[in-house]
């Protein structure tokens, strides 16, 4: 394949991937979150509790910026603050029951929406996507 094939390939490819994204975001969407507030949760919700500088710093935001947007998600009642257990002038941030199950059928309702999608496809194009899925893999761990 020459260089201005992959090339072309490439931009095809992060199209598709970015259309993909996209209507998975439309679908969590549903929920009523900004993209702020949705991402913030999933970090929450990967990596554990977090102060709001924490928070700010990992998603390139002022402190002030990301304060509006936890005290958001504090008066929907989906994150809470606890004391910090070594430094008394910090709060911790982590999801409430109510986040916890918000993120859960976020994430069902993506992989509803994904399956759906996957099985109206035909047996080829499923057994090309498989493969494409351990390709992508490796591209992304190399």
């Amino acid at each position: 394949m020459s260089q201005k094939n992959i090339e072309t390939a490439a931009i095809d490819f992060t199209q598709a991937v970015g259309l993909l994204v996209r209507r998975l975001r439309a679908v969590a969407a549903t929920q009523g979150l900004s993209m702020t507030e949705s991402v913030v949760m999933a970090r929450l919700e990967k990596e554990g509790p977090a102060t709001i500088a924490d928070l700010a710093r990992a998603e390139g935001m002022k402190p002030q910026s990301m304060g509006t947007t936890v005290a958001a998600l504090e008066e929907m009642d989906l994150i809470v603050r606890k004391a910090h257990p070594t430094d008394g002038r910090q709060m911790l941030i982590e999801l409430s029951d109510n986040g916890l199950a918000l993120r859960k059928s976020t994430g069902d309702a993506k992989r509803t929406w994904l399956t759906q999608a996957i099985a109206q496809l035909d047996e080829t194009e499923r057994e090309t996507l498989y493969q494409a899925s351990d390709i992508i893999r490796r591209l992304v761990e190399k």
